[in-house]
């Protein structure tokens, strides 16, 4: 019996559209509340540096002060999807954000001894949301074992846009990292997407 099979219910969703309703950080019209939005409150540093804290999230990280919270418009692109996942984003633009999605309840641990026997479970439920056959790269985030694919095209979006994902695995749960950004956004997205992976700590039991 293979072990991918039964490692249980996550794959990506990309909810890639924030509901601010304008690409702007001044922008300030109605919100619309997506599947499975948990609002991220953070915690701020003096400096301005800003630490991403979701309810019943045990991933952190730090993120630049110039980001804001945001709600996540519903999206029709699912793959793998569990009832139970919730999703928050901080933006500095409608297409350009970092997303932390939480499936919880996987029926195994994945942990540095499996996960390249599992990754290829992982690899076709990215590569269904993407439209195109990816591999990702095992690895560690906060020291959890992680996989990383490689920053491919957005399909489906009325801009142009790119996106970086990583799975972080802790105790039963997976939390989806998604790094979305339009060309005119990469820049800024691919440092703060620096900064969480390199700033990244979990708490079991969030």
């Amino acid at each position: 019996m293979r072990v991918a099979t039964k490692v249980g219910p996550a794959v990506a969703l990309p909810l890639a559209i924030a509901a601010c309703g304008g690409a702007s950080t001044t922008t300030t019209t109605k919100t619309v509340t997506g599947p499975g939005n948990v609002n991220e409150q953070p915690s701020k540093a003096p400096d301005g540096r800003k630490t991403f804290n979701a309810p019943g999230m045990a991933i952190h990280f730090q993120y630049p002060a110039s980001f804001r919270a945001v709600k996540l418009a519903p999206s029709r692109r699912t793959a793998g999807t569990s009832a139970r996942a919730t999703h928050s984003a901080v933006a500095i633009g409608e297409y350009d954000l970092l997303i932390v999605s939480r499936y919880p309840g996987l029926r195994i641990r994945v942990t540095a001894r499996n996960i390249a026997r599992v990754k290829p479970q992982f690899d076709a439920g990215i590569s269904r949301v993407l439209g195109r056959k990816v591999s990702g790269r095992v690895g560690t985030a906060g020291g959890r074992p992680a996989i990383f694919w490689p920053r491919e095209p957005v399909v489906g979006l009325p801009v142009k846009a790119t996106v970086m994902i990583a799975n972080v695995f802790v105790e039963r749960d997976e939390y989806e990292l998604q790094c979305q950004a339009t060309p005119a956004g990469l820049p800024p997205i691919e440092a703060a997407c620096r900064q969480m992976l390199a700033t990244l700590t979990t708490r079991s039991g969030a």
